[in-house]
């Protein structure tokens, strides 16, 4: 079960750059493309670095797998700052975990043979892990009807994360983990680097001009967001195809340490509590958790 270790310790890290993803999307850098353009880039250089450590170039076909699982990725990641800018977080988060695991499920259905898909144990597991993931996030919202309007972008995002996982999966059934790491990482970086192909875009990108300490905190972020992306493709690697969509599903322990840190920060920021932690919203935060908790059990488990 050591993928479900790291990937318990990547949703750690992914926890700490959601804080600050919600700093910067909703304050310094509101722009989608601005945002995924220097995640990107920093993908890019960051998959140079990996060059002295071993990368050997696998077969053209594999490259190209590679290369095109790090462009959906990157498109997820500009899609999901879409979801939180222009939908309601109320609705979209939730919808974004509650779709994920699923349309992996099905990914992953399509491909498998039943009989690796179908183990009764997991099935439950996925579903009470979807639960609480759905539940944990779910937050109250002025307008209860669904539509495409708001859940075009959620929807949008789910598939196309649910996608890059089940290649990433395919990629490293060919390849070893740092090469599939590295080809992701480039097809990102190249993927944002071709937005400067548009007049549009190279203006809206180099018209924000972010200050040193705007920098200083992205790239603090990032730090953060890299440790939780390399452990959590490190789980994608280790465990079964069957397996991913309880990855995806396992999104809900990083809600679980949010909440840590929203009642660490509310010895700082009293009224950060306030918001996250009273009546039904508790009540309902902790059945969450009881679910999750239920879901990593069975896992923890199974034999």
């Amino acid at each position: 079960m050591n993928w479900l270790i790291i990937a318990i310790l990547s949703y750690f890290f992914l926890a700490v750059v959601s804080l600050f993803d919600r700093y910067f999307l909703v304050g310094p850098v509101p722009n989608p493309k601005i945002y995924t353009f220097y995640i990107g880039i920093l993908w890019f250089f960051i998959s140079v670095f990996f060059i002295p450590f071993g990368i050997s170039l696998p077969k053209t076909d594999i490259i190209f797998l590679g290369l095109l699982t790090g462009l959906i990725r990157i498109l997820a990641i500009l899609f999901l700052t879409k979801s939180i800018i222009e939908s309601e977080v109320s609705r979209a988060i939730p919808a974004i975990g509650g779709l994920l695991p699923i349309f992996t499920f099905l990914l992953f259905f399509l491909s498998l043979p039943k009989s690796e898909i179908f183990d009764l144990s997991q099935i439950v597991a996925l579903i009470s892990l979807l639960i609480g993931s759905v539940l944990i996030s779910l937050r109250k919202s002025k307008d209860k009807f669904l539509n495409f309007r708001t859940l075009k972008y959620p929807v949008v995002t789910a598939f196309l994360f649910a996608l890059a996982f089940f290649l990433t999966k395919n990629l490293y059934l060919e390849t070893s983990f740092l090469n599939g790491f590295f080809l992701v990482l480039l097809g990102g970086g190249l993927g944002t680097i071709s937005f400067l192909i548009f007049p549009q875009n190279r203006k809206e990108i180099f018209s924000q001009r972010p200050t040193q300490k705007i920098s200083g905190l992205f790239l603090l972020g990032q730090a953060a967001g890299g440790v939780g992306v390399f452990a959590q493709f490190y789980a994608i690697f280790l465990a079964k195809p069957s397996q991913v969509p309880i990855i995806n599903a396992l999104d809900g322990v990083r809600y679980v340490f949010l909440l840590f840190f929203v009642f660490i920060l509310s010895t700082w920021k009293p009224e950060l509590l306030k918001e996250e932690m009273k009546g039904a919203t508790l009540f309902q935060k902790l059945v969450a958790i009881l679910f999750i908790g239920m879901g990593l059990a069975i896992l923890a488990f199974k034999k």
